[in-house]
């Protein structure tokens, strides 16, 4: 009977732990068993509290069945955004870190309810940890850290992958890659596309020898077509397009050579004139042409034509203007020039005059742009003395340096 008795007065009081364990608590004050002293009074207060007594939220934590929060909590609190309000009566926690009587181990609590009528001040911040966000209250006057609950955090956005933008291909044509200085060419860059998108600029670069810019022009919109001058001292035209995400790219296709020609070029002309009055004279000139277009330019030329043999004719200082018209290698020239001697202006062979001159050559050595060598056939006579061109012309055989 007396093992009966001690059998079932055990049971009662395992029974009675178990109910004072899982029993709720009512909290009516604040302070009476507090995790820290003194009173909190700043967002500070509370995070050097967490940083100094790291080792009891551990363990309290760790009571709590939920160890890694714990290192969450410690980690995250100091970059929380911390709030002080009013906590009214029936406020509810899931569980609750205190001292008893502010001493010893670190003890826990479950569900707590504030029952006093007078609310307590306290903070509030969140602490994410495994995908659930979770509201912590800290009352000012004890300093004891309280779960108020957890929330499911919504799921991280789902990432949207943009297919990776294609680079456009370059295309291009030039209407002339050799034209003089400040010649307008048409660059036409339209066979240019792009797979998944617009193009929407083209930049067209003149470089030197060296790769380095000498002119460039931004053409923006979908008219990939443009006008542009031919600079001096390009040796080479590159066209850059560009789509609607920004990605610029060029080809060997948009590449191309090109040479700037000379509008001037200096002359010097050596040759022989023979007048069949008689008389025969060896003549010189320099000078300069200017060339308009490819095929045709002016050439201005003075020299001296000295008188070598013939009983007829002076030495004779030129002056002449020539219109030249090129074709291939084969040129022709027609102008007029001053014969200007001091002989006998009464004798036609030894007066000064105003000539016709006209002359046919060809380009024997040498390229266009580049010194070169040409033989030529030039005739001519006074203005007033066409009917006499056999007897009071000069016929001449002369070879023209261009450099």
């Amino acid at each position: 009977m007396k093992r009966k008795l001690i059998s079932i007065t055990i049971l009662v009081l395992l029974v009675a732990t178990v109910s004072l364990t899982q029993a709720a608590t009512t909290l009516m004050t604040i302070g009476r068993s507090p995790f820290h002293m003194p009173p909190l009074t700043t967002a500070d207060d509370l995070i050097s509290m967490v940083q100094a007594k790291q080792a009891d939220v551990r363990v309290g934590f760790a009571k709590a069945g939920q160890a890694d929060l714990g290192e969450a909590f410690i980690a995250q609190l100091p970059a929380a955004e911390i709030q002080t309000l009013d906590f009214q009566k029936g406020s509810y926690f899931e569980w609750m870190l205190f001292k008893k009587k502010g001493n010893g181990a670190v003890r826990l609590a479950k569900d707590v309810t504030w029952a006093n009528p007078k609310p307590f001040k306290g903070f509030k911040f969140d602490i994410e940890n495994a995908g659930m966000k979770y509201t912590f209250v800290v009352p000012l006057g004890c300093g004891n850290i309280a779960l108020m609950g957890a929330t499911q955090l919504p799921p991280p956005p789902v990432a949207v992958v943009t297919p990776a933008n294609q680079p456009p291909e370059c295309g291009m044509t030039v209407s002339s890659v050799r034209a003089f200085c400040g010649e307008i060419i048409t660059v036409d860059a339209s066979a240019s596309s792009d797979p998944d998108g617009d193009i929407t600029r083209m930049t067209i670069a003149f470089l030197d020898d060296q790769g380095q810019l000498v002119s460039e022009k931004v053409v923006d919109g979908s008219g990939l077509q443009a006008d542009v001058a031919f600079p001096c001292g390009a040796s080479s035209l590159k066209v850059t397009v560009t789509d609607n995400m920004g990605l610029s790219v060029t080809s060997p296709e948009c590449t191309v050579a090109i040479a700037s020609k000379k509008k001037f070029n200096f002359l010097a002309d050596l040759g022989y004139y023979r007048q069949f009055d008689p008389a025969h004279h060896v003549f010189g000139r320099v000078g300069m042409e200017y060339k308009f277009t490819e095929n045709f330019g002016v050439l201005g030329l003075i020299g001296v034509a000295p008188h070598v043999d013939g009983i007829d004719g002076e030495t004779a200082f030129l002056a002449d203007i020539l219109a030249e018209y090129t074709f291939s290698r084969y040129f022709v020239d027609l102008g007029i020039g001053g014969w200007i001697t001091d002989g006998d202006d009464d004798i036609d062979a030894e007066d000064s005059q105003l000539d016709v001159i006209a002359a046919i050559g060809a380009r024997v050595y040498g390229e266009p742009d580049k010194f070169n060598a040409s033989v030529f056939f030039e005739v001519r006579s006074g203005v007033d003395e066409f009917d006499e061109i056999i007897d009071y012309g000069r016929f001449g055989l002369g070879v023209r340096f261009r450099f």
